[in-house]
């Protein structure tokens, strides 16, 4: 931790002081992450509350979306707060020896969310594209699967990056998160690139572009939807909103990771598209309550606290307009 903290900090002959050096940037910057985690924990909170209560909403594309929301979740409840107290001057207050787990639990969960916008894809292109066989390939067990396997493989792969990818620390590039010095070896940071981000996007673009072929070949014949289709074309447009939102927020961050000794110069620019990385936590919901008639019945339903008086089986969540 030393050989970091001295190219990093190579002035600095003590720890961080707990006194607050701030200007007006790192202000705003505190009050924006402190105001996206708040809206990230409650919306997705009730995300997740609405797919696992009400049993309506118990679909293997729904499933997707709750372990979608129980990452952004996590993200709001246990990154964003040490970013919002970091965000005042460029002090890791957990203490050094926690930089590294820090570090683990934020690119894990942001792997999950990623491996979970994967699987939305997936989703998506058998249910436009082969429909017949939908319901056969998306079933609730395989979809299950299909998540516990992401969740288990983000944590085995960012375990695996962080304690063997950069134990070689010749030919390393150190990162200065303000006071937390992260290392990453130049070998493993290029195919790590690869692996966490340029293939997963290959991947998504290529399945959505083939989703759009479809879709627009299916709208010719629109007259012919029943009304089953239609919701699927809903959904679709939906989740794809959800994915590139989801690209947007990231491919600012990575382009600036090819060249990251040059960018972390402008802590300003550093902090800028980390937390445009974040924001893409707290979107989801709001996209959900803008096209899904269900979220907004279901989330009056929360708020008002009538799930409590009667069996949520009695709720109806689906009228014709859904």
């Amino acid at each position: 931790m030393e050989y970091l903290e001295h190219h990093c900090f190579p002035s600095w002959n003590t720890s961080c002081s707990l006194d607050f050096h701030s200007n007006y940037v790192n202000v705003l910057f505190f009050l924006y992450i402190s105001t996206i985690s708040v809206l990230t924990v409650c919306g997705n909170l009730l995300v997740i509350i609405s797919i696992t209560v009400f049993k309506q909403l118990h679909t293997p594309t729904n499933l997707l979306i709750l372990s979608l929301a129980g990452s952004d979740f996590l993200v709001g409840i246990c990154v964003m707060p040490v970013e919002s107290v970091r965000s005042i001057n460029s002090c890791f207050y957990m203490g050094k020896s926690h930089c590294r787990i820090f570090h683990i639990i934020m690119s894990t969960l942001l792997s999950v969310s990623l491996m979970n916008i994967i699987l939305v894809a997936v989703d998506r292109y058998f249910a436009v594209c082969d429909p017949l066989l939908y319901m056969s390939k998306m079933t609730m067990r395989k979809t299950l699967i299909c998540i516990s396997l992401g969740w288990a493989a983000s944590i085995f792969y960012n375990l695996v990056t962080v304690n063997f990818g950069n134990l070689n620390l010749t030919g390393t590039t150190v990162i200065c998160f303000r006071e937390c010095a992260v290392a990453f070896s130049n070998a493993w940071g290029s195919a790590d690139l690869i692996v966490s981000f340029i293939t997963p996007c290959i991947v998504i673009l290529s399945l959505y572009v083939r989703i759009l072929a479809v879709a627009l070949r299916q709208a010719k014949s629109i007259s012919n939807f029943t009304k089953k289709r239609v919701s699927q074309v809903k959904a679709t447009k939906t989740l794809s909103t959800i994915v590139f939102v989801y690209l947007i927020c990231w491919v600012p961050w990575y382009i600036g990771m090819l060249n990251m000794k040059q960018f972390q110069k402008s802590s300003v620019s550093v902090s800028a598209v980390l937390y445009l990385f974040y924001t893409n936590s707290c979107i989801n919901p709001f996209i959900y309550a803008i096209s899904y008639p269900w979220f907004k019945r279901s989330v009056k339903l929360i708020v008002s606290l009538k799930i409590l008086q009667t069996s949520t089986n009695h709720f109806n969540l689906f009228h014709e307009d859904c």
